[in-house]
């Protein structure tokens, strides 16, 4: 048997084995098929960039879970997750992986019945949908999109520990890439130093790739590095996110060359106005809407909210690519009503942009407490400017 590097104890998988069974009891289902590889990570351990090829977690309501994957990611699967022997049913590359589902599906003595499936999953294309669907026609399909990421909103010790040694990393690299951002130098450099950061200071493969964004570069949300020489008298966007064992930090921060223009001051100080804000109404029991509605205000007042109008921050954790937030599990944002609680991790990071003009934009990573927050970085919360 390979050496196993699991990164969590067997309680805590047990226990959130079993917390997101007693959401499909309460969901009345009776085998859940899970698709999404942050969610087969939090059963499971199970990690590898090979997830866009099929992967399934058969979640049966009594009994044990079964992974089915491609025969070529047994090796990861040994090693990562905590399942072994029939709980891995690897199938070739001329087979048909639905089929193996299926039949590990009935082996589990399934004869018909309520079974959830995610329907928002990016990695269950609508062809392998249609064919589970037609193979389990005695079966009562339902969506059960949002079971798994339920559990994961509130992170354990564990979890948290991750995410700060993330944000370790992420200010570590955001430092290097400081240093590279100079007249004369590409973006593509900045981008070179925060990857050689990352990486040297224990960071895996990224969930998405870091953000350099030059002069009017900067005006673009997700605007990333390429040839572009930085100039005097531009600002520059960077941000970036570090990965352990999957779990993720984030930051942002902005570097301006020569003394900022009056616009570009003004902006910088209702970023960072904003961003404390959001900072300061993080607390237990107050809605996510409560946390935008206090960054947005202070956006709104200096009347640049069409320069913003997005949300103000998502949750943090798991993630592999294309993207490295939990948002859709939960963002800051109007009309979300639900409640803080201690163990959420956000990320938050305002950002004021003119197209094709310039950008200015901040944010942190920030913990939810038993009696407020902690940010989880230590970044000099302020705009960088090079003489």
């Amino acid at each position: 048997m390979s050496q196993k590097e699991i990164g969590f104890s067997m309680n805590e998988f047990q226990a959130r084995v079993q917390k997101v069974k007693a959401s499909m009891a309460d969901q009345g289902l009776d085998m859940l098929l899970v698709n999404t590889p942050e969610n087969i990570f939090y059963l499971t351990g199970h990690k590898s960039p090979g997830y866009y090829m099929y992967m399934c977690l058969v979640l049966p309501m009594e009994g044990d879970m079964t992974l089915v994957l491609r025969r070529g990611e047994v090796g990861n699967a040994s090693v990562y997750s905590w399942l072994e022997g029939d709980g891995l049913v690897a199938y070739d590359d001329t087979d048909d992986p639905l089929q193996k589902t299926v039949d590990v599906i009935l082996e589990k003595g399934f004869k018909g019945g309520r079974v959830g499936v995610e329907f928002t999953s990016w990695f269950l294309t609508t062809k392998n949908f249609l064919g589970l669907k037609e193979k389990l026609a005695g079966a009562q399909i339902t969506d059960a999109s949002g079971t798994v990421e339920a559990a994961r909103m509130i992170k354990s010790p564990k979890e948290i520990e991750y995410i700060e040694e993330c944000c370790r990393i992420a200010d570590m690299a955001m430092a290097k890439g400081m240093e590279k951002v100079r007249p004369g130098n590409k973006e593509k450099e900045v981008a070179a130093a925060f990857f050689s950061e990352m990486c040297l200071q224990g960071s895996e493969y990224y969930g998405t790739e870091p953000y350099v964004a030059s002069g009017p570069r900067a005006g673009a949300m997700h605007s990333s590095w390429g040839e572009r020489v930085i100039q005097n008298g531009e600002s520059v966007l960077l941000e970036l996110a570090a990965t352990v064992n999957r779990y993720n930090g984030a930051l942002m921060r902005t570097v301006h060359l020569g003394k900022p223009s009056p616009l570009i001051a003004e902006w910088t100080k209702v970023c960072i106005e904003a961003l404390n804000a959001a900072i300061d109404a993080i607390r237990p029991g107050v809605t996510s809407e409560y946390v935008d509605a206090a960054c947005c205000s202070v956006i709104e007042r200096a009347g640049l909210y069409e320069n913003y109008r997005k949300r103000t921050g998502y949750s943090l954790g798991i993630a592999f690519a294309p993207d490295w937030g939990e948002g859709h599990i939960m963002s800051l944002q109007k009309g979300d009503k639900r409640l803080l609680k201690p163990g959420m991790v956000f990320h938050m990071p305002p950002a004021l942009r003119e197209l094709d003009a310039y950008g200015v934009g901040f944010s942190e990573t920030v913990l939810v407490t038993e009696t407020g927050c902690k940010v989880l970085g230590n970044t000099k919360r302020e705009l960088l400017i090079i003489d």
